[in-house]
């Protein structure tokens, strides 16, 4: 949950939401001598989330109607016009407003500042300090008026254009909504401790602020006005109706459900749940500067991490696929070894004749499994390779082949060898494989085919071999 940070003329309250409502948890005067160091410690408790908010009557609004140009030209415009208006102050706020029949052609656009920034400087130099430590996060400096306008923005049950008066502690309020949206807003001060004294004053500043209105064209008739106060004021505020011939309508904090449980103007602005920043403060633009870079930083250490991770996890399955068909071969080559020792073992114990004859036949299967390759192959291979001392040897399946005679004894025995050679030849890998064939053929009288992969020397080399006949000379 956010705090929120209220800073008006007397000093610095510290607010937090709780339920519903707000509730101010401590605060600093203006006047005290320990003013900033208070302030500091506040500060140096757990990281917080904070939301600044200006609640002064030295606070101005102005509509300028400029040209309809293009976005980069009227911004431009735009912020001329609002250093020409207030020149004494770099917080200030552009905001474009929805067009209305009495702007005609031009573009509306709200112009705002905070006319006394000598009240807030202290406070957010050591603000600024804070978030550029990482103590704290700045959301942004907005004000009640702004504040108040979303909270506006949401009863539809009030009109669209109206002056809404709130009275308070510190004197009364009035903003002037037009299609819901901020358009001017003043503060007339207390001018005595209590209502009744302030009455005149109050009513008096309503007729020169409806006059001012019509004649910056922002209203051609008396606005609506709503007054939001609490119960008991009401009937002394009725006496503002005999000010103007246009509606008015005396409201209670406590009857009306968008502002039950208030007080007064401060305490509905804080109820808002969002309350982003509007106006620029250089004090605060290098922190949250600082505070981009941060996140990036935090970001791209995050991604390198997971990347990290990731790769890691490939690594650990494939050790793992690894080792798995490691055990696997180990299991073969033990089996294969125990039935070479069974064998050994039987021709111990059988006839001469026999353990030859038998010893053979086992061999001779054996050698028909990928596990034992034939000699004449390996040979044949070997001899192969020695033509070829630039290339080496990947991978070698062979098949063998039985061509039975009439009587249904084997008379022709051959190997079908697939051979994959790969390696910097020093001839074009075509050429290798023609060499190769050629040398084959004239060597054991069988063709070869070659085939080589694109862009990679490996050639894919298939023959047959003839394998002599057991019991030839």
């Amino acid at each position: 949950m956010d705090n929120l940070i209220v800073i008006d003329a007397q000093g610095i309250g510290f607010w937090r939401r709780i339920g519903g409502g707000v509730a101010c948890e401590s605060r600093i005067a203006a006047s005290d001598e320990m003013a900033q160091g208070k302030l500091r410690n506040w500060l140096d408790g757990a990281r917080r989330r904070c939301t600044l908010i200006a609640d002064l009557a030295d606070e101005r609004h102005a509509i300028e109607r400029l040209p309809r140009t293009s976005r980069a030209d009227q911004r431009q415009l735009a912020a001329r016009r609002l250093t020409q208006r207030f020149p004494d102050t770099a917080l200030t706020s552009l905001t474009p407003l929805p067009a209305c029949p009495e702007d005609g052609a031009l573009a509306p656009v709200l112009l705002a500042a905070l006319t006394r920034p000598q009240l807030l400087t202290p406070w957010l130099e050591t603000l600024g300090e804070a978030a550029t430590r990482g103590r704290i996060e700045i959301r942004g400096l907005t004000s009640v008026p702004f504040l108040l306008e979303r909270w506006y923005g949401r009863q539809r049950a009030l009109p669209a254009q109206a002056l809404l008066l709130v009275p308070g502690a510190g004197g009364m309020r009035q903003i002037f909504f037009r299609q819901r949206r901020i358009a001017f807003s003043r503060v007339i001060p207390a001018r005595a401790d209590v209502l009744e004294g302030c009455l005149s004053t109050y009513r008096d500043e309503l007729a020169q602020t409806l006059a001012w209105l019509s004649s910056q064209r922002l209203s051609e008739a008396p606005p609506p006005i709503v007054v939001l106060a609490p119960e008991a004021d009401l009937p002394l505020l009725r006496e503002l109706a005999s000010v103007t011939s246009g509606e008015i309508d005396f409201i209670d904090f406590a009857q009306y459900p968008g502002a039950k449980g208030c007080t007064d103007a401060l305490s509905l602005a804080l109820r808002e749940r969002r309350a982003n920043g509007h106006y620029d403060c250089p004090p605060l633009q290098r922190p949250r500067q600082i505070s981009a870079v941060r996140r990036a930083v935090v970001a791209f250490t995050l991604a390198a991490i997971a990347a990290s991770l990731s790769s890691a996890v490939s690594d650990f399955i494939s050790a793992r696929h690894l080792r798995e068909e490691i055990e696997r071969l180990a299991i073969e080559q033990r089996t294969q070894q125990s039935e070479l020792e069974r064998l050994n073992a039987e021709a111990q114990r059988a006839p001469q004749s026999e353990r030859l004859s038998d010893w053979l036949d086992q061999a001779e299967r054996l050698a028909r499994t990928p596990g034992l390759a034939s000699v004449d192959a390996l040979r044949a291979v070997a001899g192969l390779l020695a033509e070829a001392p630039w290339v080496r040897l990947e991978s070698l399946n062979w098949a063998r082949v039985e061509t039975p005679d009439e009587n249904g004894e084997v008379r022709h025995t051959r190997l079908e060898l697939e051979i994959v050679l790969s390696g910097e030849a020093p001839p074009p890998p075509a050429i290798a494989a023609d060499r190769l064939s050629t040398r084959w053929q004239r060597q054991h009288g069988s063709p070869m085919q070659a085939r080589v992969e694109s862009g990679v020397a490996r050639l894919w080399l298939e023959t047959t071999l003839a394998l002599p006949q057991r019991g030839t000379p």
